[in-house]
C-alpha cells in the first residue's frame, strides 16, 4: 500500500526543485542581462557621443513599424511549446515553419510599406532604413526552434551562453560601424547583425534540425491566437508613444524620449524581463494553488527588492547621470528619465503578473487587461500631444500605469486566487527602504541645475550610487530583522552567504592525504 505521506514528501520535494530551478534560471537570466547591459551601456556611451538624438529618432521611427508588423503576426509558438508539457518534434517543426513563413511575409510587407512609412513621418530617408530593417524578421524567422528547449527544461545556463554570444557579435559590429559612418546606419547594421548572428548560433548550439511541416498548426493556434492578440496590445503598450512623439514632435524629440525610456526602464528590461523569462516555464510546471501562491510571493519579493531601489536611484542621480554618461546635448532627457523610472517599476510588476497568467493558461485575461491599458494610454497620449512637449507623453504613461495596477491585481485574484495582499506584503520593506534612500539622496546630492564641471559631476555620481546602495541595504536589513527575519529574498541571501562562509577552504596543493 502506498504511503500518502511519502507522496506528499515527493510532491513537496518536486515543488522545491522546480522553484529552485526557477530561482537559478532567474539568476542566470539576470546575469545575462547584467553582461548584456554592460555591453549595451558601453555601446550607447560611444554612440551617444558620436551620433545625435535625431539619428536615434530615425531608427526608432522605422523600428516602430517593423516591430508592429512582427507582433501583428507573432503567434508565440515558443510559449505554446513551453506551456505544452507533451510537445513532440512535430510541434517544434510546426513552430519553426510558422515562424519562417511569417518572417518572409513581414519582410515583403515592410518592403512594400517603406515609402508610405517615410511619407507618414515626412522623412524621405526612412524608406531605405525600413527596407534594410525589413530583413530582420526574415533572419529571426529562420532561427532554430530547438533553442526553446533551453527554457522549457529550465536549462538557463545554455540559454545564457546563447544569448550572450549573439550580443557580443552585435557589439563587435555596431561600434566600428559608428566610427566609420557617424550616422544612423550604424544602428541599423547592429540590429541586422544581431538577428543574423542569433540565427546562425542557434543551429550551432542545438542539434535539433526542423523540417518544413504544419501538421500541428491547429492545436498550437488554439493556444497561440490569444498570444497574438496579446503581442499586439503589448506592442501598443510599449511603443504607442513612438508614433505620437515622432508624428507631432519629430525625430530629435523621439530620440531623447527613447534614450530616457531605455535607461529609466532598466529595472524592467534588465531585471524583470530575465526573471519573467524563468517564471513562465517554472509556473507552467506547478500544479497546486499553495505552490503557485508561494512561488508568486517569492517572485514579487525578489523583483521588488532589486527593481524598486534601482528606480528610485535613477530618479535621484538622473541630473548627474545624463551629462556624465551622454553629454550636455542630452540634458533635456533628465525630466523624462525621472518620470519614466517609476513607470518602469510599475510595468515590471505588470509583466510578472502577465507571465504567471500566461504560464497558467490564461492568455485571454492578459490580452484583455493589456487592452484596457492601451486604450487609457492612447487617450492620455492624444491629450498630451495637444498640451505641450514630449514630457506629457511620459506623464501619460506614468498615470496609465498607476491607474491599471489594481486591474492587474484583480486578474490575479480572479484567475489564480492570489489576493492583492500577497502582492502588497511583498513590497512593504523594499518600498520603505527605497523611500529612505531616495530622501537621503535628494538631500545630499546637487539639484538638477547644478552647473558642475564634468570631474565634479563624476565624483558626485559615484558618491550618490555608493551612498544610495549603503542606505538601502542598511534600512532593508534592519526592517527585516525588526519583523522577525521572515522568509524572503533577505533570508535567501543571508543563507547563501552563511553557507559560503561556512564552506571549508580547499586543501592547499601538495598537502598530505
Amino acid at each position: 500500500m502506498t504511503n500518502p505521506f511519502s507522496i506528499i514528501d515527493r510532491r513537496d520535494a518536486m515543488t522545491d526543485s522546480i522553484q529552485g530551478r526557477m530561482a537559478r534560471g532567474a539568476a542566470w537570466m539576470v546575469l545575462f542581462k547584467l553582461v548584456e547591459r554592460s555591453l549595451g551601456l558601453i555601446s550607447t556611451l560611444i554612440l551617444a557621443r558620436l551620433l545625435v538624438p535625431g539619428d536615434f529618432g530615425v531608427v526608432a521611427m522605422a523600428m516602430s513599424f517593423v516591430l508592429m508588423a512582427e507582433l501583428l503576426t507573432a503567434f508565440g509558438f515558443d510559449v505554446a511549446i513551453i506551456q505544452n508539457q507533451n510537445a513532440t518534434e512535430e510541434h517544434y517543426s510546426t513552430a519553426w515553419t510558422g515562424n519562417l513563413l511569417l518572417g518572409v511575409g513581414i519582410t515583403v510587407l515592410m518592403l512594400v510599406a517603406a515609402w508610405p512609412i517615410a511619407s507618414f513621418y515626412g522623412r524621405p530617408e526612412l524608406s531605405l532604413v525600413v527596407c534594410a530593417l525589413a530583413l530582420g524578421p526574415l533572419f529571426s524567422g529562420a532561427e532554430n526552434i530547438g533553442i526553446v528547449a533551453f527554457r522549457k527544461e529550465l536549462d538557463f545556463r545554455r540559454e545564457f551562453r546563447f544569448q550572450i554570444t549573439r550580443k557580443l557579435i552585435a557589439f563587435a559590429v555596431v561600434v566600428p560601424m559608428a566610427l566609420v559612418f557617424r550616422n544612423y546606419w550604424a544602428l541599423v547594421a547592429g540590429t541586422l547583425v544581431s538577428k543574423l548572428g542569433s540565427t546562425i548560433i542557434s543551429y550551432l548550439m542545438h542539434p535539433f534540425r526542423p523540417r518544413f511541416t504544419l501538421v500541428q498548426i491547429r492545436p498550437m493556434m488554439h493556444f497561440s491566437r490569444w498570444l497574438l492578440f496579446n503581442n499586439v496590445v503589448s506592442f501598443l503598450k510599449e511603443r504607442s508613444s513612438d508614433f505620437f512623439i515622432g508624428r507631432f514632435h519629430g525625430a530629435p524629440a523621439l530620440g531623447l524620449y527613447n534614450i530616457a525610456y531605455e535607461f529609466a526602464h532598466l529595472p524592467t528590461t534588465e531585471l524583470g524581463a530575465p526573471i519573467n523569462r524563468a517564471l513562465v516555464p517554472g509556473f507552467a510546471k506547478l500544479s497546486l494553488a499553495d505552490e503557485i501562491h508561494a512561488a508568486y510571493r517569492n517572485a514579487v519579493a525578489m523583483l521588488a527588492t532589486v527593481a524598486l531601489p534601482a528606480a528610485a536611484g535613477i530618479f535621484a542621480v538622473a541630473p548627474l547621470l545624463v551629462p556624465v554618461v551622454f553629454g550636455p546635448k542630452w540634458l533635456a532627457a533628465v525630466p523624462l528619465m525621472q518620470l519614466l523610472c517609476f513607470n518602469g517599476a510599475l510595468l515590471l510588476f505588470h509583466s510578472s503578473i502577465c507571465a504567471v497568467l500566461v504560464a497558467r493558461g490564461h492568455p485571454a485575461r492578459v490580452t484583455r487587461v493589456n487592452a484596457i491599458y492601451v486604450l487609457l494610454l492612447l487617450c492620455g497620449l492624444a491629450v498630451g500631444s495637444q498640451l505641450g512637449g514630449v514630457e506629457w507623453a511620459a506623464v501619460a504613461a506614468l498615470a496609465t500605469s498607476f491607474a491599471c495596477t489594481p486591474i492587474y491585481l484583480y486578474e490575479m485574484k480572479r484567475c489564480l486566487g492570489v489576493a492583492p495582499g500577497v502582492f502588497v506584503s511583498a513590497l512593504v520593506r523594499p518600498v520603505g527602504a527605497s523611500g529612505v534612500m531616495l530622501a537621503t539622496l535628494l538631500l545630499v546630492l546637487p539639484g538638477r541645475d547644478h552647473g558642475l564641471p564634468l570631474p565634479a559631476s563624476v565624483l558626485w555620481l559615484g558618491l550618490g550610487i555608493g551612498l544610495g546602495a549603503a542606505v538601502y541595504l542598511a534600512v532593508l536589513v534592519v526592517a527585516w530583522i525588526a519583523v522577525g527575519r521572515p522568509d524572503g529574498p533577505e533570508r535567501m541571501l543571508a543563507d547563501r552567504l552563511r553557507a559560503r562562509l561556512a564552506r571549508p577552504a580547499a586543501p592547499a596543493q601538495g598537502s598530505h592525504r
